[in-house]
């Protein structure tokens, strides 16, 4: 099986996600995720901007920040090991598996109203993690800074096709000795990959990205509550983490397939407020698609040991890792610990106290 996947990811890594036929679960997984190709024949637009240079100062576009690069800011963190999964966030995908204790999670809006996670693990996690589903367009600017394996139910084949033009290894259900089912009556929601297949296949693997800065955050003013523009979700900071709340609930995840459940939480909460602009396409509901600009610079919050630092995070092309700066200009990196990263369409608003 090793053999097989290895070979898989050598002779195919842009490969579209197909499901094998034959096995009814994943062509019901994959039929639902595909949805309409742009009418114009369009695909999604690269959002690379050119690399930054010491003491230059780079523009944001239309109402974004400009910034002056420091010279001596860290490039290499979270980022440089990591595998990401894309993981559904959907109600009837809840409560997902093994999302507790990955080093990163990053959210951010989707149509319908819902978000999408994508989790970050390395050899440190095991067990199963999912349910699995689709990339987005986004994925193809943000994913390259954070790991060179992507983990997906497929997508859209140019937003597939855009994704593996970065250099990710594209790793989807068509290798399911790597995935199993869970016991979620909707198929849609009940494909759960495992970690150890996963790693014993791809080996060791060069990072394409330094991610996000690792370094010392600097303390702020006090914020121990933090309000997320997404259905009703607020973190709070309990026992030295924040925890995630849902409608007033704690938001639970399972450690295991039908395991028992347990508190989403983190050590450090990264808010980077992006530009939201058209994908080019609509879904399967006819809703219009949208993309984040998650290249050049924006504002950003970052919530630490119960204290927020306003500033503006910094990327000057696709394969660059962010560069965190605080409200004096200072660079800044986060300790170590379990990261949540928040993408945040600008215009909304995030609240803290």
């Amino acid at each position: 099986m090793l053999e097989r996947v290895r070979q898989f990811i050598k002779a195919n890594p842009w490969r579209l996600a197909t499901i094998v036929t034959g096995v009814a679960l994943l062509v019901s997984v994959a039929g639902l995720v595909m949805a309409r190709q742009p009418e114009d024949g369009g695909t999604a637009t690269d959002t690379t901007i050119g690399q930054a240079q010491p003491g230059e100062t780079v523009p944001a576009g239309e109402d974004g920040p400009s910034l002056d690069v420091d010279p001596n800011a860290p490039t290499q963190g979270l980022g440089s090991a990591y595998v990401s999964v894309k993981v559904d966030n959907a109600p009837g995908a809840r409560p997902q598996v093994g999302l507790a204790g990955i080093p990163l999670l990053v959210e951010y809006p989707v149509e319908g109203g819902i978000t999408r996670f994508t989790a970050l693990v390395n050899r440190d996690v095991t067990g199963v993690v999912g349910p699995v589903r689709s990339l987005r367009p986004v994925d193809a600017d943000l994913l390259p800074a954070l790991a060179p394996f992507v983990v997906s139910t497929g997508g859209q084949p140019f937003v597939v096709q855009d994704a593996a033009a970065t250099g990710l290894n594209m790793m989807d259900a068509q290798l399911f000795e790597m995935f199993t089912t869970g016991d979620n009556p909707d198929p849609v929601h009940n494909l759960f990959l495992l970690l150890e297949e996963l790693f014993a296949a791809v080996g060791e693997s060069p990072p394409l990205g330094d991610g996000l800065p690792a370094g010392v955050f600097p303390g702020g003013s006090p914020a121990t509550e933090i309000t997320l523009p997404f259905e009703s979700v607020i973190y709070r900071y309990e026992n030295d983490e924040y925890v995630r709340y849902d409608g007033g609930s704690p938001f639970e995840v399972l450690d295991a397939i039908g395991g028992s459940p347990q508190p989403l939480s983190h050590d450090t909460v990264v808010v980077l407020f992006v530009a939201e602009r058209s994908a080019g396409y609509t879904d399967g509901n006819d809703v219009p698609v949208t993309t984040f600009d998650v290249v050049g610079v924006g504002d950003l919050l970052v919530f630490d040991d119960g204290e927020v630092v306003e500033g503006t995070w910094l990327r000057g092309a696709q394969e660059d890792g962010y560069r965190f700066f605080d409200g004096e200009g200072a660079s800044f990196g986060l300790p170590p610990g379990r990261v949540y990263l928040s993408l945040v369409p600008r215009g909304l608003e995030v609240g803290y106290q």
